[in-house]
């Protein structure tokens, strides 16, 4: 498609609030405008814009993949490429990958395991994974300093917690604007109460130094009693139903949870749903929430002017009416967009992967505490 200005007309641009009809005007990979044209504008001097029907069609942004399993870690081009093109096929156009260093690596050993990442057809940012042993003054302005914003601290047993600096780091994460997420490994063998407890302990204790952080959700966690800032929940199957149940009773609440699409499970049996409010809904927690707790908003997870061109086009025929309203559905059986676009290129189209290889940018530049979720 080239760096060419591209408009896409006659589509249903889906928002987190509602769905506008409009004409999408695209140039260099970067939405410019949006509105609906009446009449075809006529420019001397310049070609006319390479035009794309997507009548009948909505309009997606591009959601955020949150993956377990870290794609930088693939040592083999293909496998690592099929990896991608899935996560495409999905409707996935923006990935936040996990690096695991260990402690005897620097820098260069360090960006050694993100090399497969130049191979990316999508966009990425970078996750730093560490104990909570490691969690130092040194360590956290380490890290800080090489640019990175987002960082997984791996904690085993609720005293580890205590153990940890605070007083020293927090003054380095509030100044670099660092987001932490929390993780508790299965193999902790904690039982529900004390990884709850665990859970509670760590959310008093980023509420108290004014740190934002990210956790899992848990049926037993009252999101009431949370923080609305600083706290921010991954929600997985019934607890993303249940969240979504609460926002169309509340349509423009404010809720700070974030889920990946393929996470997401919706029980058709209840009769609070229509087609497009869900699809409103999907997008508030699978695009805008995630990308704005990645740091990433308003770049991506949005179809606005000054926004990357990261575009999901999906068939109205194809939502939703295959289904018995009786079904519970995972979202990554049935939500398949008919095409992918990426900064204004084509990443899936008519049942073919784009042949280009290396077209996603590492995009370190984010800011995880500049909008409430």
């Amino acid at each position: 498609m080239g760096q060419e200005e591209v408009v896409i007309r006659g589509g249903n641009v889906v928002t987190s609030y509602g769905i506008i009809e409009a004409d999408v005007w695209i140039s260099r990979g970067i939405i410019r405008r949006i509105a609906k044209d009446s009449l075809p504008k006529a420019v001397m001097g310049k070609a006319r814009p390479y035009e794309i029907d997507a009548s009948g069609m909505y309009l997606l942004p591009g959601f955020v993949a949150m993956p377990e399993r870290p794609h930088g870690r693939t040592r083999r081009l293909p496998e690592y490429l099929d990896a991608i093109r899935l996560l495409i096929r999905q409707g996935y156009t923006c990935l936040v990958d996990t690096l695991q260093p260990e402690a005897w690596m620097d820098h260069s050993q360090v960006r050694y395991q993100t090399a497969m990442h130049f191979n990316n057809l999508i966009d990425y940012t970078l996750l730093v994974e560490l104990p909570a042993s490691w969690l130092n003054g040194k360590t956290v302005r380490r890290w800080c300093g090489e640019g990175y914003r987002l960082l997984r601290v791996v904690v085993h047993r609720p005293e580890e917690l205590f153990r940890i600096d605070w007083e020293t780091i927090s003054p380095l994460l509030t100044s670099y604007k660092v987001m932490l997420q929390l993780r508790v490994p299965k193999e902790a063998k904690l039982h529900h109460e004390e990884r709850l407890r665990l859970h509670r302990q760590w959310l008093s204790l980023c509420r108290h130094w004014k740190i934002r952080t990210w956790v899992e959700g848990d049926p037993a966690l009252d999101l009431k009693d949370c923080d609305p800032y600083y706290h921010v929940f991954r929600l997985r199957g019934e607890q993303c139903e249940r969240a979504l149940r609460q926002l169309v009773g509340h349509w423009f609440r404010s809720l700070p949870v974030v889920a990946a699409l393929d996470e997401v499970q919706v029980d058709l049996r209840h009769t609070d749903y229509d087609p497009e409010s869900l699809l409103c809904l999907l997008v508030r927690v699978a695009s805008t929430n995630a990308a704005k707790a990645a740091g990433l908003y308003p770049r991506k997870g949005r179809i606005m002017p000054g926004a990357d061109a990261d575009i999901l086009f999906l068939k109205k025929e194809h939502w939703l009416t295959n289904f018995a309203l009786s079904t519970i559905l995972n979202l990554s059986e049935f939500f398949l967009p008919t095409s992918v676009m990426s900064n204004g290129k084509w990443l899936y189209r008519n049942q073919c992967y784009a042949s280009t290889i290396g077209m996603g940018r590492c995009l370190l530049d984010i800011k995880p505490y500049n909008y409430v979720i």
